[in-house]
């Protein structure tokens, strides 16, 4: 009970987003997805057009001529035919629109994702309370944003659409029966793509914010926090291998201070020093931190050293809340740390 009324302040461990990825829980944009699907979707039915018309008429065709013969066996042919011609269609649609579906959204999730976790029952979505809070949050704020955004731009592209075609739709009765096709072709497929374009455009728009509002739903609670790394030092091998960093440590002095520093990882309230150089320290360790003020002076002091100074807020955060001063950071960051060393050739 205490854990539910405490606050959420740190960013979600590389553990509890492992552990969320495996129960099918990952920042995902369906408006990203749907867009590809249907541009895709339209894509093929332009292609292909013109041979779905050739056996949608073909098959008329045989209906025709099957009038003057004998009813059971016409009808069974025609049946046959008709499944024929719709699976020929069907089949070439769906497998496209499957596959971008498939692939737009092995992409956006950065990797594929397979669980049946979200498909059992939620006794909690039956809670009131927590109906009536997620009714209330940020998530449904965005949702409805972007349907917003999605209908003015709908709206918008077909008032231009139609206002372009108003006066040749007014000239097609007199023109005859040879201009409606090719007018009414010029007109659905400049709507249908634009249409497919607003969902695309939303759903780039919406990536970045589906990704910050995941992660503000998987931040922890220090109570979490402290459980999850008692959990994790109650493996013998873990606690072995911690405790031989911890006299690791103790063992070396390393000198704190910025001025030690080989790479500044900095974000909009946090600053943390960290210092790595090969065949001195087995894996990088803080050499200084702050927060607020005291994290702008830093950032002040580590202009005049000439510091590498990036950019994580998240990263930055993360080091401030769970590492002090002349510890090792935690392996769960050695990726992203690594990757901005070898980015700045510190290493």
């Amino acid at each position: 009970m205490s854990q539910e009324s405490e606050e959420k302040k740190l960013p979600a461990s590389e553990k509890k987003l492992r552990d969320a990825r495996r129960k099918g829980q990952v920042s995902n944009s369906r408006d990203l997805v749907s867009g590809f699907s249907i541009f895709a979707a339209l894509a093929f039915l332009y292609i292909a057009g013109s041979g779905i018309m050739d056996r949608i008429k073909q098959f008329a065709e045989l209906v025709a001529s099957a009038q003057s013969a004998p009813f059971a066996p016409a009808a069974s042919a025609l049946i046959h035919q008709a499944m024929l011609t719709l699976l020929t269609i069907v089949a070439p649609l769906a497998g496209v629109v499957v596959a971008v579906t498939i692939l737009v959204s092995t992409i956006a999730t950065r990797g594929p994702v397979f669980s049946f976790e979200p498909l059992k029952p939620q006794f909690e979505h039956v809670n009131p309370a927590k109906g009536l809070k997620r009714i209330a949050s940020m998530r449904n704020v965005v949702e409805f944003a972007k349907s917003l955004m999605k209908t003015l731009l709908l709206a918008a592209v077909f008032v231009a659409i139609m206002a372009a075609w108003l006066q040749p739709l007014f000239e097609v009765p007199g023109c005859g029966q040879s201009c409606l096709e090719p007018t009414l072709l010029a007109i659905l497929t400049p709507l249908g793509a634009a249409a497919a374009l607003a969902f695309i455009v939303v759903g780039l728009i919406d990536v970045p914010i589906q990704r910050g509002l995941f992660l503000r739903d998987m931040r922890m609670t220090k109570t979490e926090y402290k459980r999850e790394h008692k959990d994790l030092e109650g493996d013998p091998q873990i606690r072995q291998e911690l405790q031989r960093q911890r006299r690791d440590v103790a063992g070396r002095s390393y000198r704190l201070g910025l001025a030690n520093a080989v790479l500044v990882v900095a974000g909009r309230d946090h600053l943390v020093g960290l210092r790595y150089v090969r065949g001195e320290t087995p894996v990088p360790v803080v050499v200084g931190k702050g927060e607020g003020a005291a994290a702008a002076g830093l950032r002040a002091q580590a202009r005049d050293l000439d510091l590498t100074i990036v950019e994580d807020a998240a990263l930055a955060e993360a080091l401030f809340a769970r590492t002090a001063p002349g510890a090792y950071v935690e392996p769960d960051y050695f990726p992203a740390i690594v990757a901005h060393l070898v980015k700045n050739g510190l290493v």
